[in-house]
C-alpha cells in the first residue's frame, strides 16, 4: 500500500471517529489525534519546505490547513449528511505538512501576522478550497521535498 492509499484509508477512519464524537455530543477530539493516528505524520503528509528551510533555518513542522480546520469542516460535512468516502478523499487532500522557518511560523500564526493558526483564510471552502491558500497569503513559497 502506498502513502497516498495510507492516508486515504486512515482519513476514513477518522471520519468514522468524528462521526462517533458528533454521536456523543462532540467530544474526544484534540487536534493531535493527526499525528497520532498515521505516525510519523510526517512521513505520509509531508510534502514541502521553504527556502529559508532550505538556506538553513531550522524547520519547524506546518499543516498546510490547520487540524482545527481540518476537525471543523469534516464535522460540518458529517452533520450535512455527505458520504464518509466523500469527506475522507477531502481530508485526504488536504492533510500535508510542510517545513517553515519559526519566523514563517509566527507571522502565519499569531495576530503579529495573519492570525491564522487555526482557520483558513476568509472566503476558503473546505470543497473547493486551494490547500496552499494559507501559505500564498503568507508569501511562503512551498518547494518540493527533494
Amino acid at each position: 500500500m502506498n502513502n497516498e492509499e495510507s492516508v486515504y484509508r486512515t482519513s476514513l477512519l477518522l471520519v468514522e471517529h468524528f462521526n462517533n464524537c458528533i454521536q456523543r455530543s462532540g467530544k474526544g477530539i484534540h487536534t493531535r489525534i493527526f499525528s497520532h493516528i498515521l505516525h510519523p505524520e510526517q512521513e505520509f503528509v509531508a510534502i514541502g519546505c521553504s527556502k529559508e528551510v532550505i538556506d538553513g533555518a531550522k524547520a519547524y513542522p506546518e499543516h498546510v490547513v490547520p487540524c482545527a480546520t481540518l476537525i471543523n469542516e469534516s464535522f460540518r460535512l458529517i452533520e450535512d449528511g455527505m458520504a464518509k468516502e466523500d469527506i475522507a478523499k477531502l481530508l485526504a487532500k488536504h492533510w500535508k505538512i510542510v517545513y517553515i522557518s519559526k519566523v514563517q511560523a509566527t507571522y502565519l500564526d499569531t495576530k503579529k501576522g495573519l492570525n491564522l493558526k487555526y482557520k483558513m483564510p476568509e472566503g476558503w471552502t473546505f470543497e473547493t478550497g486551494d490547500t496552499f491558500a494559507r501559505m500564498k497569503l503568507a508569501k511562503i513559497e512551498v518547494l518540493p521535498l527533494s
